[in-house]
């Protein structure tokens, strides 16, 4: 047969199975489209598979493809000993799991009210400088040239409502005025305040003066039960309150050389013995003598407890000391010393350290610097409960965005746009009543930023949608169940039970398109185009080598028509066409079958999401033919345009597009194609390999648009192993 009748041939065949063919292709597309719309749903860090640091890491892919050939193997292994029971059932719920990722937001987006986007607004100016944040922080110290303030709740739900204040302390009073910069320590039960040549304490409270050091040079300052102390330059000295002016030299001890009190940015007292100080070059423990040495004026050094410095040719910019989110209780309830100390830098990094009352130490949860979540200064850090839950959230200022991250591994939860300055950024928030969450207490946060030039609040909204339930984990913290879940849930139970009792080849189709959805996002979320390449290409030559070299996936496929499990689509070419009729063995028949121009073929791909399966031709029964097609043949390009939506930069639009969408239907039509391709040859009567042809047209789709919206930008990514 010359090459040109056999191409006739082909088109004569395909044109036979048109109805079927085209029915598969638009299951194809919906899938994928389908997983398109609740892509936003799922586009949070915490939704990610692995975190956002897993999203570049390589190893997780090989981790994904090594569970997908034990799970083949293991439901191979079941299935040639008759434990076909324990394959439906396992499957079923791993199906039920992955159906109810595109439930729930399609619940969501059904019955849920949006959440208001968080936007700053502009307040009332300050007209004063912030001079300290408080450990918890809702309240902070200011100065507006004549007093010292201690304020709190800096802003509230209408715009323009001033700050309440607690106390003030003139700065006229006893001893008269300095223009020196002002420095803050937190010493336990008061704070004391240096201005250059003054020394003072004050009740935490009420702001009532309590003792008071004149002609004092010192730039911070704090106090033991025995003794005043003075930080000047790199120096620190005990105040003789009979010569204040006058520091004894048995009293004076050396702090590191990269301390410099000039460059002070903050102190608190951890204990009765024991002092933190951060500077831009510095940051550590500090032992406080209770007796005088003996040697010389400037030759005896502090004892360092703990210390840390910036890399070479960078600064700390940022710093705060509060509570840990890692205590494992209600911050309320935390004991005193569950403390950490955070640090940002100029260029970007930050640092976390522990507190437990006896030493500090780093903490591990700590990883933004391994996932370069910062790539400008660090302006600002906060620790702070938004809304009252018991739960301390970390907030870091940065770049133009203020962004907060909860939880265990640090998710980035909320993103918002501002404050643009340079320099300092202090964040102060509050919380005020929540009626519709007043039964467990949570409260809507005020968070408020202060510039250099500007003042500006954003409100941190509880959830808009009431819950349905609300649990308690063991560490305290609540647990909102919505309608809109409860409801997704019992849907995916519904089509999960109806597929037990008739697994018809709609009732098959209809669980299959939206479990495929679901897999595709959750996958195409968690991973960066580049690792999506890479898994693409490796599965493609798996599925031919399973296909055409060790056909287990034939019997593989078998089981799973026998078991009626939705991991496949199902094309009827005829009406009278019921899933019902087909055998465990049918893909095994069609391999041995001649090709047949009168048969109906189709491929089958599927196991375990997202395995793929094989084209396979059905064989020829009374009651019809169809076209089957496995999951994985839809979930592997679809994850590739997901993952392109997620991950790529937007910058600019084509044919009216946005660089990321037009990435992705050039992905989608790369696969189309490839689908046209396969059909020619599942036309011809055999079992076919999808992978290489779907996935191959995806990929190709995808560079060739990637490069024309974004150069190299489109694969590059910074993979690393892990």
């Amino acid at each position: 047969m010359t090459g040109e009748s056999r191409f006739a041939n082909i088109l004569s065949l395909m044109a036979d199975q048109w109805r079927s063919m085209t029915t598969m292709g638009v299951m194809f597309v919906g899938t994928i489209l389908l997983a398109i719309y609740i892509q936003p749903f799922w586009d949070r860090p915490e939704a990610r598979a692995f975190g956002e640091s897993g999203t570049t890491k390589v190893g997780l892919i090989g981790l994904e493809f090594i569970l997908i050939l034990v799970f083949t193997a293991f439901i191979i292994w079941l299935a040639k000993r008759g434990l076909q029971s324990i394959i439906k059932w396992g499957v079923l719920f791993v199906l039920w799991i992955s159906l109810s990722y595109a439930m729930i937001p399609l619940a969501s987006y059904a019955m849920d009210d949006a959440q208001p986007v968080v936007e700053y607004r502009d307040e009332m100016e300050l007209n004063a400088e912030i001079l300290f944040v408080d450990y918890e922080p809702s309240s902070f110290i200011v100065t507006n040239g004549t007093h010292l303030i201690k304020m709190s709740e800096p802003s509230g739900l209408e715009s323009g409502q001033s700050a309440v204040v607690e106390w003030d302390f003139s700065l006229y009073r006893d001893g008269g005025y300095s223009a020196l910069g002002i420095g803050i320590i937190d010493n336990l039960d008061s704070y004391v305040m240096c201005d250059g040549n003054r020394w003072q304490s004050f009740d935490k409270s009420d702001g009532t003066p309590l003792a008071n050091h004149t002609d004092v040079t010192c730039v911070a300052g704090f106090s033991t039960e025995e003794n005043d102390w003075a930080l000047y330059n790199n120096m620190m000295h005990k105040i003789d309150p009979f010569h204040p002016n006058i520091p004894s030299h048995s009293w004076v001890y050396n702090l590191p050389e990269q301390f410099n009190s000039g460059e002070f940015m903050q102190g608190s007292m951890l204990n009765d013995n024991t002092l933190l100080l951060v500077s831009y070059g510095w940051a550590g423990i500090v032992d406080i003598p209770d007796s005088q040495h003996t040697g010389e004026y400037g030759d005896v050094n502090a004892t360092i407890l703990w210390q840390v410095t910036p890399n070479s040719g960078d600064a700390f910019t940022a710093s705060t000391f509060g509570h840990s989110p890692w205590s494992g209780y209600n911050w309320w309830n935390a004991n005193s010393t569950d403390s950490m100390l955070m640090l940002g830098t100029e260029k970007g990094k930050v640092y976390g350290f522990v507190w437990d009352g006896a030493e500090m130490t780093v903490e591990e949860h700590i990883k933004f610097n391994e996932r370069d979540a910062f790539d400008s200064e660090i302006q600002g850090i906060m620790l702070a409960d938004g809304q009252h839950d018991g739960r301390v959230d970390v907030w870091i200022a940065s770049g133009g965005e203020t962004r907060m991250f909860s939880g265990w591994v640090m998710i980035e939860s909320l993103t918002i746009d501002g404050p643009v300055s340079q320099g300092p950024i202090d964040m102060i928030i509050h919380t005020v009543d929540a009626p519709a969450w007043d039964e467990i207490d949570i409260e809507d946060g005020v968070l408020t930023t202060y510039t250099v030039n500007t003042t500006q609040s954003a409100i941190i909204a509880t959830p808009v949608n009431e819950p349905a339930v609300i649990l308690e984990d063991s560490a305290g913290y609540w647990l909102p169940i919505y309608w809109s879940q409860i409801v997704a849930l019992i849907a995916s139970t519904i089509l999960m039970i109806a597929l037990t009792i008739r697994p018809e080849w709609y009732v098959v189709n209809t669980t299959g398109i939206l479990t495929g959805a679901g897999v595709i996002t959750i996958i195409g979320v968690s991973f960066v185009p580049t690792l999506i390449l890479i898994f693409m290409v490796v599965a493609a030559i798996y599925d031919w080598y399973a296909v055409y070299k060790s056909k287990h996936m034939l019997d593989l496929a078998d089981t799973m028509i026998g078991l009626k499990l939705p991991i496949l689509l199902v094309a009827p070419q005829d009406k009278g066409y019921s899933f019902l009729d087909e055998g465990e063995d049918t893909m095994s028949k069609m391999d041995e079958a001649p090709v047949s121009a009168k048969k109906e073929h189709g491929s089958k791909s599927g196991a375990k999401l997202p395995t793929p399966e094989p084209p396979r031709p059905a064989p020829q029964k009374n009651t019809g033919d169809a076209l089957f097609m496995g999951l994985g043949d839809v979930i592997f390009p679809g994850m590739l345009v997901i993952s392109a939506i997620t991950f790529l930069p937007s910058g600019g639009t084509i044919m009216g597009l946005s660089d990321p969408m037009f990435v992705a239907i050039g992905s989608l039509i790369g696969g189309l194609l490839g689908y046209l391709v396969l059909m020619g040859y599942v036309a011809m009567g055999r079992p076919q390999a999808g992978l290489p042809l779907l996935n191959g047209g995806s990929i190709l789709g995808y560079l060739i648009t990637g490069f024309i919206a974004l150069g190299s930008a489109s694969i590059s990514f910074g993979i690393t192993i892990f």
